[in-house]
């Protein structure tokens, strides 16, 4: 039911496919693999074993081991993966099932959620959900202000008295101020950073574009938005936190959303937990909710969360972080 393909064969199979995004691509996983040697990707073709078993799906998938014990993701860095399908239906149950058959329970599938528009939704629960922005082709600015939680609006015009420039980074001094801000962000939650390579990469990307709020010459917040078909992924953020009052990152998210309006694109605000105060945040936008359901190993991940290490983390200097970073992200995936 799995056929590993060259990548080559997926390549060639990834042009077929009914819908991809910027994760899925080969140029990416080819980063990823020369920038952390213990990456490595397979490609599949799962071809369901009956007729009325769905259609047949490319899968992508990253192979690595955490304490010495292999694990299986689609795919790493990122919010979403899961097959591809190339004509049609996939029968998730089926899916599923031959999914644990083949690669045994250690391994971690969250599905895309536009999927479901092709197959319907997949089964199990869903920890985490994504916020849509659809229709801003046929709203005017003052419609989708108004439609915006009553605290958000107060946020965003604080933001705009405080006269902030929004721009596109242009230099690598702005860029390492902005990865600078995101180190210092993530330190503070106790999580391990993306290393600077992988953040550089993604926002010298062409279908990238990293925000930057300027205050008084300086950098205090950034958002970084991928570009993949119709849809624009609020990917990642960070914030100064001395100037948190600021609001600079409600101005950039409004700015891009304005640039947006009379386009026919949807703006995916990335996943959040479901019940924590990021989501809180995002439903604020007044978005569509989509579940983002997950296959397999989960319960690593509960036990990474409540870990006594995260509390050393948070009290290592940002450049200890950074340098450890690329070594210690795997058991962040």
């Amino acid at each position: 039911m799995f056929t590993k393909l060259s990548k080559q064969e997926y390549k060639k199979l990834f042009e077929q496919t009914l819908f991809k995004t910027f994760f899925h691509g080969v140029e990416w996983h080819e980063f990823l693999e020369k920038e952390f040697k213990w990456l490595k990707f397979e490609y599949y073709l799962y071809k369901p074993a009956c007729p009325i078993g769905g259609d047949e799906a490319i899968l992508p998938l990253a192979k690595f081991k955490v304490f010495g014990k292999e694990k299986l993701i689609s795919l790493p860095f990122c919010e979403y993966g899961g097959p591809l399908p190339l004509k049609g239906d996939i029968n998730w149950d089926n899916f599923s099932r031959d999914v644990f058959n083949e690669f045994g329970n250690n391994i971690k599938i969250k599905i895309w959620p536009d999927i479901s528009n092709i197959s319907g939704n997949p089964p199990g629960t869903s920890s985490s959900s994504s916020y849509w922005l659809r229709n801003l082709g046929n709203i005017s600015e003052q419609e989708l202000l108004d439609s915006f939680r009553k605290t958000l609006r107060h946020e965003i015009k604080n933001a705009q008295e405080h006269n902030l420039e929004i721009k596109k980074y242009s230099n690598e001094q702005e860029l390492k101020q902005f990865y600078d801000l995101y180190v210092a962000n993530l330190r503070r939650k106790k999580t391990i950073p993306y290393p600077r390579p992988l953040i550089q990469f993604l926002c010298k990307n062409p279908s990238s574009e990293l925000l930057l709020a300027i205050y008084k010459g300086k950098v205090v917040a950034g958002c970084l938005f991928l570009n993949y078909g119709v849809f624009v992924h609020y990917f990642l953020s960070a914030s100064d936190y001395g100037h948190r009052n600021l609001g600079a990152n409600y101005l950039i998210i409004w700015e891009k959303i304005k640039s947006l309006i009379k386009q026919d694109k949807i703006l995916d605000l990335g996943a959040s937990p479901q019940g924590s105060n990021l989501e809180i945040f995002k439903r604020g936008w007044g978005g569509t909710e989509y579940p983002i359901y997950q296959i397999g190993a989960k319960k690593s991940e509960e036990h990474l969360r409540s870990s006594k290490l995260r509390n050393i983390w948070g009290l290592l200097p940002n450049s200890v972080i950074k340098n450890l970073s690329r070594y210690l992200i795997k058991y962040r995936l």
